[in-house]
């Protein structure tokens, strides 16, 4: 009788405290995977100044780069390059400028924190389990772009622009207390809200406030 009771407890306790999960993809890679990257891509090239060159005819140099999402990075440099009042050029010999792009790092990392009883499989032949009971989940993800970018004049081989070894990240912040939440905060999640106008949390709260609990967010 006590197990019984036991065991009904756990299921309404279970149930009370409510569950939240990220959302599945339905394609290879997530949507907030893929944004990790390209946000992170942006940032870092943002930091590059293409502004000597403008005026040139420039050759975009494709072949030191190898990595994630490697159109994104190919297409995004584009974009600066022509913003920099630059004009593109399919070959080199036809160029002032040649320039060149490396990556040291284009890729995603992700954190778990789970504090609770996980799902318990009873004894068979029960098909049932205990739910899982969550105190606390937290789920941290970050994009991270490391990028070089080299330019010099094509005659000469003089350096133009050296734009170093340029590092970002974006961050998605995704967690859930008590069921409370989930409370989403980031980058990642601040952008999409700006670009939709769609909460990205069934909570709202302040973005100095997405960061609590402190003492459990923080690993």
């Amino acid at each position: 009788m006590n197990s019984r009771f036991l065991l009904l407890a756990c299921c309404i306790l279970g149930a009370a405290c409510g569950c939240a999960t990220m959302k599945e993809s339905d394609t290879s890679r997530t949507g907030v995977e893929q944004l990790l990257i390209s946000t992170a891509v942006d940032r870092t090239l943002d930091k590059v100044d293409l502004t000597p060159l403008r005026g040139a005819q420039v050759y975009v140099e494709e072949k030191y780069l190898d990595c994630t999402d490697k159109n994104y990075v190919i297409v995004s440099l584009h974009q600066r390059v022509m913003r920099a009042g630059c004009t593109l050029v399919d070959k080199p010999d036809t160029a002032d400028v040649i320039l060149e792009v490396a990556s040291g790092a284009v890729g995603t990392d992700r954190d778990e924190l789970f504090v609770g009883i996980p799902s318990i499989p009873l004894a068979m032949p029960s098909p049932i389990s205990v739910p899982k009971m969550s105190v606390y989940d937290r789920v941290k993800a970050m994009g991270t772009a490391k990028l070089r970018v080299l330019a010099y004049d094509a005659k000469t081989r003089q350096p133009l622009v050296d734009g170093g070894a340029q590092l970002s990240r974006a961050d998605y912040r995704h967690w859930d207390l008590l069921g409370a939440g989930p409370i989403v905060s980031g980058k990642v999640s601040q952008d999409l809200t700006a670009a939709t106008g769609e909460s990205q949390s069934i909570v709202d709260v302040p973005a100095s406030l997405a960061k609590v609990p402190k003492a459990l967010g923080r690993r």
